[in-house]
């Protein structure tokens, strides 16, 4: 696999993406994201990924811990996936995905869209210029 010095873990990234791709055109439209989340752990461990599912990290507020937030899937422990099944831009995803970044030591997110004609985004925020309280 070659490796985009350009991306950060673009390795892994790439990883994610050909499984999220052989993923989508074995399994038929309109599943349970589940389905699609678990067969996706499958498919990347195949590959000799780690992956971990439903991943929590804490919302801190002035050192206090006030709530968690969920990643799907988190991949050889530097890139978080959120997953999801819509046939639109899904903001809501987007949105998750940013608060989990921003509230975690992670740098790089990717939300994968299992509906037909979707794409993937990816999304980076590197730990140098997160906020912290």
């Amino acid at each position: 696999m070659v490796v985009d010095s350009k991306y950060l873990y673009s390795d892994i990234t790439d990883a994610v993406l050909q499984a999220h791709y052989t993923v989508k055109n074995a399994l038929p439209v309109g599943l349970d994201i589940e389905v699609y989340k678990l067969a996706l752990k499958t498919e990347m461990e195949l590959l000799g990924l780690t992956v971990h599912a439903d991943k929590q990290t804490e919302i801190l507020y002035k050192k206090s811990v006030v709530g968690r937030l969920k990643a799907d899937l988190v991949v050889s422990d530097c890139v978080v996936l959120k997953l999801t099944y819509s046939e639109s831009t899904d903001a809501q995803a987007e949105t998750t995905l940013k608060n989990f970044l921003s509230f975690s030591d992670f740098e790089v997110g990717l939300i994968l869209n299992f509906a037909p004609d979707s794409q993937h985004k990816r999304l980076v925020f590197t730990n140098d210029i997160k906020n912290r309280n």
